[in-house]
């Protein structure tokens, strides 16, 4: 043997000996801690506790023999190695969703789980009052539901499929609008507001999102026509505004799909909010997996029977 190929060998041993001992599943907890940046975030998006991700982050630093982390009072920021691990442990995040993916979506089988992700208001008033009909014509699939605002990563397979309002920028997804979205402005019928059936900007009470959804378009609409208005309750909850418009709190912009349907609620008269969309989203290896193709047929079904309703024609 040559004694440049001795050389080599010995430089590969240390190496291979540390990927023998490497528990790979260490990788995502450390991704999803640079991505963060923090413990509790991590463990949120991971649906652990924050020790777990410690833990796991200690056992793949002690693995590899590197300190990945600098832990102080504004988070925990990457250290040089830690960058360099993040970008080579993304590539290999990458393949092994892929793979996933690939997997999956040459599986067969209408049996498993779809995991959908959407707003609650969605989930409990459009999704779940339908799900008979999805457990009748297949019976086994498992629908999880994810209802949260944050806007889940299909590609990292976070879900499934997502049913979100407006139009969707997500690279590398197959993306379909589904209906408009129609909203009014809704208030108590007991209010003066409900009793008068009419708007007063000046002089009605008003709830609405808060600054973390400052951004959607009935709260940019709002701002324009009515920047008078008196705000006494802010929440990041469409289903929180239902009820506090329910209970009288102020006049609320709601979907008209939830609120019309609700002999509680009065639609008042005046300018008419903008209309938001209804987009689907899939990763394209998923959208031909006889199970996933099977919920998406689903949504499909129960969109177009609730498409006046959505669209504030009921």
């Amino acid at each position: 043997m040559q004694k440049s190929q001795v050389n080599a060998q010995a430089i590969a041993a240390p190496a291979q000996e540390r990927a023998g001992r490497l528990d790979w599943g260490h990788l995502r907890f450390f991704l999803e801690l640079v991505r963060t940046g923090s413990l509790s975030r991590a463990a949120q998006h991971l649906g652990v506790d924050r020790n777990t991700v410690a833990r796991r982050v200690a056992a793949l630093e002690q693995e590899l023999g590197l300190s990945l982390f600098e832990r102080g009072p504004q988070g925990w920021s990457r250290t040089p190695a830690g960058q360099e691990l993040a970008a080579l442990a993304s590539r290999v995040e990458d393949d092994v969703l892929a793979l996933s993916r690939h997997a999956d979506a040459r599986d067969r089988a209408l049996t498993g789980v779809v995991r959908l992700t959407t707003a609650t208001h969605l989930a409990a008033h459009l999704l779940v009052p339908a799900l008979p009909g999805l457990r009748e014509h297949h019976p086994g699939l498992i629908l999880e539901i994810a209802a949260d605002q944050r806007a889940f990563d299909l590609t990292r397979r976070e879900a499934d499929l997502a049913l979100r309002m407006g139009r969707p920028r997500d690279p590398g997804l197959v993306t379909r609008k589904l209906s408009d979205l129609a909203h009014g402005l809704y208030a108590s019928r007991s209010s003066l507001a409900g009793r008068r059936g009419r708007v007063d900007f000046a002089s009605d009470p008003f709830v609405g999102f808060d600054g973390s959804l400052a951004g959607v378009p009935q709260e940019r609409w709002l701002a324009r026509v009515g920047p008078e208005r008196q705000v006494v309750f802010r929440t990041n909850s469409t289903a929180s505004l239902y009820a506090a418009a329910r209970l009288g709190v102020g006049v609320a912009v709601l979907p008209c799909f939830l609120a019309d349907r609700d002999p509680e609620l009065a639609r008042l008269s005046g300018p008419e909010p903008v209309n938001h969309e209804l987009w689907l989203l899939v990763h394209g290896d998923l959208r031909r997996s006889p199970r996933v193709r099977a919920v998406i047929e689903w949504v499909d079904l129960l969109v177009e029977q609730a498409r006046p309703a959505l669209s504030g024609r009921a």
